[in-house]
């Protein structure tokens, strides 16, 4: 997810070789007719990976199936460009959290959740920093928030190229009514009124409601939903 990525990006910039880091569990990533199917967290080598199949391909690609528990902020933003670039469908099976939320469903030109799926936010770029002091060890902070900065500046122009709200990263951390107040949750998604004014203008959700908590390898993954905030 994007905390645990980014910690591991200040302890390699860092050199701190005792840090506990995260490695993700192996992508599946391919080809099935005109989508690309992705299902596995967000990386840097995974996105050029996909990338790359997409441009070897013979097929002519026009929707991305994705699973994704989120991960690494910037490659989810370049992910979300390619995305966005090539006016692709974006169908989410299952689950997208975190950054595959941010930068790869808003990038979609239509997006559809199926059923018995869950998707959520829970933080951006631009939160506020005492949350980042408290996922990057002191000794690496320094360095971390120079690397923060130009993300910031990044994901900015990423939300200004897509025409989506860049808050849509934070509202659950900002907002006085936010459903994440009173209990300790993962992350919180939006209702469909709300992402339209926010930007993600198709998206539909199959069956009654999106899932609030799944099992994505035998972790729990909770997300709340927010109360309307446009009304």
């Amino acid at each position: 997810m994007v905390r645990a990525s980014l910690v591991v990006t200040a302890a390699l910039l860092s050199g701190c070789a005792t840090t506990e880091v995260w490695f993700p569990e192996q992508q599946k990533i391919l080809i099935t007719g005109n989508t690309l199917v992705y299902d596995g967290a967000i990386t840097g080598g995974a996105v050029l990976e996909a990338i790359r199949i997409v441009r070897e391909s013979d097929q002519k690609i026009d929707t991305l199936r994705i699973t994704s528990p989120g991960g690494d902020m910037e490659a989810g933003i370049e992910f979300g460009y390619f995305v966005k670039e090539n006016n692709w469908d974006v169908v989410v099976s299952k689950l997208c959290f975190s950054a595959c939320a941010n930068y790869v469903l808003t990038a979609g030109k239509n997006v559809e959740v199926k059923k018995d799926s869950l998707i959520g936010w829970h933080g951006g770029a631009k939160q506020d920093d005492e949350l980042w002091k408290h996922s990057v060890p002191i000794d690496a902070q320094e360095q971390f928030f120079a690397y923060l900065n130009h993300l910031r500046i990044k994901e900015t122009k990423f939300f200004e190229t897509i025409e989506v709200d860049q808050h849509i990263t934070n509202y659950g951390q900002t907002k006085n009514t936010s459903c994440q107040n009173n209990q300790t949750i993962d992350g919180w998604h939006y209702t469909i009124d709300d992402l339209h004014h926010m930007g993600v203008k198709n998206i539909t959700v199959q069956g009654d409601k999106l899932l609030t908590e799944l099992d994505y390898n035998n972790e729990p993954v909770h997300s709340c939903l927010m109360p309307s905030l446009f009304n």
